[in-house]
């Protein structure tokens, strides 16, 4: 092998090396679900804000063999509004212990894939249950599986 062979190959081998440790960066932070998030709003929604700061949530169902849920989710809201925003981020604790407290409250065949409007509302009025200073009006899944 030559000298501009060796050279090609360790650049190759860099270049694979970067892509994966990227990939695996982001499967690892969930930057990915954030993303998707964020494009699943419509965009008269966007232009006020958009908080996705609730993170990826699992929780185990109230089946007797539970499955797992993983819920990533993002909301509207008024950007402008810095006291909602401020409630945001100080009651994110709560709002995160709620969801994961909803969803292992139910089974997974009521968490199903043909009950997701259902699921949203009932997310929605969790949250707003919680917030004083705004209001949730609807829910955007980034993703949103059971998984047995």
């Amino acid at each position: 092998m030559s000298r501009l062979e060796r050279v090609l190959a360790v650049v190759l081998a860099a270049v694979v090396v970067a892509i994966a440790t990227g990939s695996a960066y982001a499967a690892i932070t969930g930057s990915r679900a954030r993303k998707l998030a964020r494009e699943a709003v419509p965009a008269a929604a966007a232009g006020g804000g958009v908080y996705d700061g609730l993170g990826r949530l699992r929780a185990r169902t109230a089946d007797d063999d539970p499955a797992v849920v993983v819920v990533d989710m993002a909301f509207p809201y008024d950007a402008s509004d810095r006291q909602f925003g401020e409630e945001l981020s100080r009651r994110r604790g709560d709002l995160r212990d709620a969801v994961v407290a909803y969803l292992g409250s139910r089974r997974a065949d009521e968490l199903g894939a043909g009950n997701e409007a259902a699921v949203k509302a009932a997310l929605r009025d969790t949250l707003n249950a919680i917030l004083s200073l705004g209001s949730v009006e609807e829910l955007y899944f980034a993703e949103f599986n059971v998984i047995r």
